[in-house]
């Protein structure tokens, strides 16, 4: 809250005055009634100025000023201390309690404005120096720790008086502890190195002296004998008179910087070394004299007085001094070295890395030459000559005196032995390149292809002498740059195989090859197959290609020879395939002659109907754009009568090239000619009892010589429509019997209700009125009498039992449910609820295993599994409880179909085998009535509900042991 105004004074009027006449100013105010009151409202709202009553009750104005002080902020609040006219006490306790100003009462208002806005405007400047004495402070920490971090000292001479002063940062930059410096000029010069001190002293002469800047680098020898390098920058401040006063100035510490330019320098000089030596090796100096030179630079550019390099001998077992500078004379050349593992050069021939020795007198990894004890060698580095991981040899260099090798002195010295090891390899390359070109010129005499060497460097190829049988060339007249090579390129293939021996080049492979057409003398274009193979230098860069030209005219005719027969053989099997899939014989024919024009390019395909009358109907066709179509026309063709047809039906093709040169009849020519045919080729179809119709390919662009593949692909095409057209008869003839047999059925299922139904009626009957006579004439018959009477019961009921299961029978198929999902495990738990009794009276232990779920008719499946599961109580053995185990698993078929598996498994009498087919047979039992009840139906059922379901169903048995019936159906 700014310009706020905290007003504290016992009297209210004098508030209110003083609250109207400072609001009117445009002040804030805020009131206290006495001194504790506006320490409160100090501390809440902090005003900028506050006006206090010398004299108020419970704490007075002066009391409360003194505590204000020391509040957070307080001592810098302006207090205007408000006392009594000539109250000159009061005045003196209130500066001494830290007022800031006092004004007597009455209090004039002019007055009181002018000290308000004075004692505001001097806190806010006060506040502004209070900031800025603080950044200041912080700016000085901050450049006393740039300093610090710069490695920078600053100095001030007095030169009048001879006295220098150094900030802490310049004595350390000298070495010196803080304090030690004794301040005259003249151990300031005893400080610096001893080289550099005429030029330091002269600079600050001629800066005095002539006004010239002060601006050098020079070193320091610090007290531990250590160089420190230092840029130091003067200014020099003068009198009026332009005398020199004094001279203040910067010392940088820029050790670093020398020391990096140091390695820099070396590392450039160092690098223009190698060059040098590159530079020979690509001008294809001896490899000897390469080896010195490496040698001599070496052990100038390392400041070392030996340099080597060993040469491991063929037989690896020694090495030879091959060059080498410092050594005795006749030392280099002649000097043998054992590989001997523990030797310094067989240790280093093994190791990955530089072998270093500061000291090899200490040395515990390898024993040390005799040539280097000779002359008393005491520091050494060694690195490995490897060449494609080959070993060659070892470069050395030597040193008499104590020595620590740096990483750049041993980069150096790996450097020097990779480019000489490039060297080797390029000069092996050579000579391998050498070998090659007289193996090439060899082949190239040797072969029937046509050879040619591509230098990629110069962009020419050249050929050899097969170029002229091949395509009709002198090799002089192919020789030339690329381009005259692509220009015989055919043009379809030029920008592929462009750009395909483009990419292989600039890829990191060696062997090429592809198929084009290339452009022989005479005009034409011979296929050939073309093989590549590209010699890279060591970095993987090309030098040249080398590759043969192969005739494959021949290859490539036989392979569009089985290109037309993969064709024919594609169209035969599409046809066979509609013929197998659906017999729709408008189909086949359709795509018969669509296929057929595609494939023979003929200008027209047809499919004509021989009509009992002689006449032809085009029923499909196949026809170019621009030509007249013929399709559902009827032709009248008034030489083509009962002895063509006779021909035709003996299986006759006939292939025309040339209507207008054929011995055909006259008016058979005019008759072709009408739609345009120069040349045909007619093929019959047959069938079993005659000949349906004709196959005919028309060419009419130009005569035609009609080849025999193409004539036996119509051939056997006309076997498959005639195959086709029997087969949809059949098919035709098939339905009708099918409709018919299902209307048989149909009548059959009603004859057979109807019939059951009728039959019940008299059954019932007979049985009601059997019941009567047994309970009324029973005391009046005699045993015979109720012994036939008991038989007449007996049959009622048995043909009641057969007209229920022969109704079950017929309501499989006229009363089936849609397939819903079945749980296999309740129908089973129905189904041993319902056969309960039967289960207690037979005292059978029935197992249930995991059963599944699958999609059928639950009711027929609760009958399936009824009459099955009754089978094996009611076909026990004596005294032997029945064991009935009822499981389900999931199988798979080779085809991917996924079945389940039902089995219903007992340990009852069993049956014979050789009668299974007989069992699910209607009516067939294999016991007589008098050992087991039952009508023979219950496997028939069994069987019809399995095939309405698309299962199956059969069974395993052995008599006397058990049997188990496997329902499969499909899940």
């Amino acid at each position: 809250m700014n310009n706020l105004i905290l007003v504290a004074d016992d009297d209210v009027l004098t508030r209110i005055h003083l609250r109207e006449l400072l609001e009117y100013a445009g002040y804030q105010v805020v009131e206290a009634n006495d001194g504790e009151q506006a320490l409160v409202i100090y501390n809440q709202l902090k005003p900028n100025l506050i006006l206090l009553d010398a004299l108020m009750p419970v704490m007075d104005g002066l009391t409360c000023c003194e505590r204000l002080h020391n509040l957070p902020g307080g001592a810098n609040t302006p207090v205007l201390i408000i006392t009594a006219m000539y109250d000159e006490k009061s005045v003196e306790k209130a500066f001494a309690v830290g007022a800031t100003d006092y004004i007597t009462k009455p209090i004039q208002w002019s007055v009181l404005r002018q000290r308000v806005r004075r004692l505001l405007d001097a806190s806010l400047m006060m506040q502004e120096l209070r900031q800025q004495t603080q950044q200041a402070k912080a700016r000085e920490v901050k450049l006393k720790m740039a300093l610090s971090a710069a490695s920078m000292g600053t100095w001030d001479w007095n030169i009048l008086r001879n006295k220098i002063t150094w900030s802490g940062n310049r004595e350390a930059l000298s070495g010196l502890e803080k304090g030690s410096f004794d301040g005259s000029y003249e151990t300031f010069l005893c400080c610096i190195y001893p080289e550099d001190r005429e030029r330091v002293n002269d600079a600050i002469r001629r800066a005095i002296e002539k006004g010239t800047d002060y601006d050098l680098e020079y070193r320091m020898v610090l007290p531990d004998g250590n160089i420190r390098w230092v840029f130091s920058k003067g200014v020099v401040f003068r009198d009026r008179l332009g005398v020199a006063e004094r001279m203040s100035g910067v010392d940088v510490d820029i050790t670093v910087r020398k020391q990096a330019e140091s390695a820099l320098e070396a590392y450039a000089n160092r690098q223009a070394l190698l060059a040098e030596l590159s530079q020979m090796a690509l001008a294809g100096v001896q490899l000897g004299a390469l080896m010195q030179k490496a040698t001599k630079l070496v052990a100038q550019c390392l400041n070392v007085e030996y340099c080597q390099v060993l040469e491991l001998l063929d037989d690896r077992s020694a090495f030879i001094l091959r060059a080498g500078v410092g050594w005795d004379k006749g030392v280099v050349g002649h000097t043998t070295i054992k590989n001997e593992k523990e030797s310094q050069s067989g240790y280093t021939l093994s190791s990955e890395e530089a072998v270093i020795s500061e000291d090899i007198n200490r040395e515990i990894r390898f024993t040390i030459p005799q040539l280097l004890i000779n002359h008393q060698v005491t520091s050494s580095v060694c690195v490995a000559i490897k060449s494609r991981g080959t070993p060659f040899g070892v470069l050395g260099t030597y040193t008499s005196g104590s020595r620590s090798f740096s990483k750049d002195d041993i980069y150096f010295l790996q450097a020097t032995a990779n480019l000489l090891a490039t060297a080797i390899e390029r000069k092996g390359t050579e000579e391998k390149l050498r070998q090659s070109e007289r193996r090439f010129q060899i082949i190239a005499r040797a072969t029937n292809d046509t050879v040619w060497d591509w230098d990629l460097q110069t962009n020419q190829i050249s050929w050899n002498e097969s170029v002229r049988k091949m395509f009709g060339y002198s090799p002089e007249q192919l020789e030339g740059d690329a381009d005259l090579w692509y220009a015989h390129i055919h043009p379809e293939d030029r920008n592929k195989i462009i750009r395909d021996i483009h990419a292989f080049i600039d890829s990191d492979l060696q062997d090429w090859s592809n198929e084009y057409r290339f452009r022989c003398a005479d005009g034409s274009y011979a296929y050939i197959f073309d093989r590549g193979y590209v010699v890279r230098d060591r970095n993987g860069e090309p030098l040249r290609m080398i590759g043969a030209m192969m005739d494959i005219g021949d290859r490539k005719r036989i392979q569009e020879e089985l290109q037309r027969q993969n064709l024919r053989s594609k169209l035969f099997a599409n046809v066979t395939l509609k013929i197998r899939q659906s017999l729709q014989v408008d189909e086949i024919l359709q795509t018969t002659v669509t296929e057929v024009q595609k494939l023979l390019y003929a200008d027209r395909v047809l499919i004509l109907r021989l009509l009992s009358d002689n006449s032809i109907l085009v029923v499909k066709e196949a026809v170019v754009p621009g030509l007249p179509e013929v399709l559902d026309q009827d032709i009248n063709d008034p030489c083509f009568g009962e002895k063509y047809i006779e021909k035709y039906s003996q299986g006759r093709i006939s292939a025309i090239a040339n209507i207008e040169k054929s011995n055909i009849k006259p008016c058979h020519v005019k008759f072709l000619q009408q739609f345009g045919v120069k040349a045909n080729l007619v093929v019959p179809i047959l069938l079993p009892d005659g000949i349906w119709g004709l196959l005919v390919a028309h060419q009419c662009a130009n005569p035609r010589e009609w080849t025999d593949w193409e004539t036996e692909l119509l051939r056997q095409l006309a076997d498959q429509i005639g195959i086709a057209i029997s087969q949809a008869k059949l098919l035709e003839q098939e339905t009708r019997q099918r409709q018919e047999l299902a209307r048989s059925n149909e009548e059959l299922q009603q004859f057979a209700f109807i019939a059951s139904h009728d039959l019940q009626e008299p059954l019932r009957k007979i049985k009601a009125f059997g019941d009567r006579l047994q309970v009324s004439c029973h005391e009046s018959l005699s045993p015979q009498g109720l012994d036939y009477l008991q038989r007449m019961q007996n049959a009622a009921g048995r043909m009641q039992n057969l007209i229920e299961d022969l109704l079950d029978l017929s309501r499989i198929t006229t009363r089936a449910q849609p397939f819903i999902a079945v749980d296999l495990t309740q129908i089973v738990e129905g189904v041993l609820s319902d056969l309960e009794i039967r289960t207690q009276q037979t005292q059978a232990k029935i197992e249930i295993g995991e059963l599944s779920t699958i999609n059928a008719d639950p009711l027929q499946i609760r009958q399936l599994l009824q009459n099955l599961i009754g089978n094996a109580l009611k076909f026990h053995r004596d005294s032997v409880p029945p064991l009935i185990n009822i499981y389900s698993q999931e199988i798979e078929t080779e085809e991917d179909s996924r079945w389940c598996e039902i089995v219903i498994k007992d340990n009852g009498i069993g049956f014979n085998e050789k009668y299974l087919d007989r069992i699910f047979n209607v009516f067939q039992r294999l016991h007589g009535r008098s050992e087991y009840e039952g009508t023979g139906m219950g496997l028939a059922i069994c069987r019809k509900i399995v095939e309405r379901h698309k299962g199956k169903i059969t069974a395993k048995s052995e008599l006397g042991k058990g049997t188990s019936f496997i329902v499969t159906l499909p899940l």
